[in-house]
């Protein structure tokens, strides 16, 4: 084994002025009975993006079968993107099992 000096590294959260749309497009998500993400590629209009195509929808309980399954379906995606959805069906796997509200989280 090679002794080396391993920086540690403080996390902290982007800014939200600092935060990057994703051009593979973006993602709603609903909890009622189950699970819903709806994934729409991006529209643009005037370089920005200004709406979106509903291009598949995905359904489940469990965050990591989704987030795997998403991830299968919709490969371009930004890994920052990946991220955050992972963190957002978490929330919305709790909000089902403790039948509470989800409210999706920006970026």
């Amino acid at each position: 084994m090679v002794d080396k000096e391993v920086p540690l590294i403080k996390a902290k959260k982007t800014p939200q002025k600092d935060i990057v749309l994703d051009r593979g497009g973006f993602f709603v998500i609903e909890v009622h009975k189950e699970i819903t993400v709806e994934y729409y590629s991006n529209i643009y209009k005037n370089n920005r993006i200004a709406s979106g195509i509903l291009e598949k929808v995905f359904s489940g309980t469990k965050a990591d079968a989704l987030s795997d399954t998403i991830a299968r379906h919709v490969p371009q995606l930004r890994a920052e993107h990946y991220i955050y959805l992972g963190r957002e069906l978490q929330k919305a796997q709790y909000a089902l099992e403790q039948n509470k509200k989800y409210v999706q989280g920006g970026c």
